[in-house]
């Protein structure tokens, strides 16, 4: 699925691949908030990785039974956290230079090691372009919670009626997904917006939908 703040669109694919990605966003070169996952970071535009995935990982090498994984673990959580607050609090000249200093630092210490944090250090190597975007371009987030959250309602939904069996049934499943997380964003009410789309359906007009690009 992809969100922003004003629209939700949902897509279901039979597996995660970068056939089900080129689908989903067919022509889009937006910026693209993602997690680590391979065919994200081949992505040919700008891109945000999540720091909340990279914190999550952080947070489980930081619980590392071996002193020094567990050593990079912290260090690594506390550098990635402090850059997700840039977020909130952007940081001066001098404040940048010493982070990006400790962060290079933190890479050339671990990344030539053959356990879990060399594996860490070489992750944030190849994704240092892309963990600082949101400081550089408006309106970008340095996670992809938003879109986590808009998620939640379908995975919740899929647990409690166990999916769909149909091409048809998946067709209607986007759809209304997509519908129901957009009204949600907009602050609109969903049933009255799919019944009017309804009847101006069996009435063969065009529904109105203005409603989804005003401000």
């Amino acid at each position: 699925m992809m969100a922003n703040t004003a629209v939700a669109f949902f897509m279901i694919h039979p597996k995660r691949s970068k056939k089900a990605f080129e689908a989903l966003i067919k022509d889009w070169m937006g910026i693209l908030v993602s997690d680590g996952y391979g065919v994200y970071r081949k992505w040919v535009g700008q891109r945000q990785t999540c720091l909340a995935h990279l914190i999550r990982k952080a947070t489980e090498l930081s619980e590392s039974k071996n002193p020094e994984i567990a050593k990079c673990g912290k260090w690594s959580k506390a550098e990635l956290q402090r850059l997700c607050h840039m977020a909130h609090s952007p940081p001066t000249s001098g404040q940048w230079n010493a982070f990006y200093a400790r962060l290079i630092r933190l890479i050339s210490t671990y990344e030539d090691r053959k356990d879990d944090a060399g594996r860490f250090a070489r992750r944030l190597l190849r994704e240092i372009e892309s963990l600082w975007t949101f400081l550089v371009e408006e309106g970008v987030a340095p996670t992809n919670n938003h879109a986590e959250r808009m998620l939640r309602f379908a995975v919740l939904w899929r647990k409690r009626s166990y999916g769909t069996r149909s091409e048809k049934g998946d067709r209607w499943v986007e759809r209304i997904l997509s519908l129901r997380q957009t009204c949600r964003l907009r602050c609109k009410t969903t049933y009255p917006v799919l019944v009017d789309a309804m009847r101006a359906y069996f009435k063969e007009q065009t529904p109105d939908l203005a409603w989804i690009s005003q401000g």
